[in-house]
């Protein structure tokens, strides 16, 4: 039991290491940076909106149908909240998926990218000391 989960841990952090640098990689590959600072800032804010409202207010949501005491408290669920707000590989890699034809397929790839650097550089940076402050 015991080596397999540290052959796991191993793999995980292994795997974690190989999804990072190909995002490094990818992000000094693209020759010609063809972005917007607009889409950026929209797509910053709809991933706060978005990522608010799919985890506090389906909790709350949630708690008020059913009428069900939360088990967490509300710095917990801030804490979720920051955590979740970390944009990664899986969300560049369907971004990499759209169609060849689409006219504005380049900006929509590069301000992902973009997106997913500075999301995981600031939450990602900022979640040790929230988990100080929150928890």
């Amino acid at each position: 039991k015991q080596t397999t989960s540290i052959a796991f841990g191993a793999f995980g952090f292994g795997a974690e290491a190989f999804v990072f640098a190909y995002l490094g990689l990818t992000f000094f590959s693209y020759t010609s940076y063809e972005w917007s600072w607009q889409f950026f800032v929209a797509e910053f804010f709809v991933v706060l909106i978005g990522r608010f409202l799919g985890i506090v207010g389906l909790l709350y949501a949630v708690s008020i149908i059913f009428n069900h005491e939360r088990e967490l408290s509300f710095k917990e669920v801030m804490f979720l909240y920051c955590g979740g707000m970390i944009r990664g590989a899986i969300a560049f890699g369907l971004v990499l998926r759209l169609d060849h034809s689409l006219p504005n397929r380049k900006v929509i790839i590069t301000t992902s990218l973009c997106l997913v650097i500075v999301t995981t550089l600031l939450f990602g940076s900022m979640l040790p000391c929230l988990s100080k402050i929150l928890l």
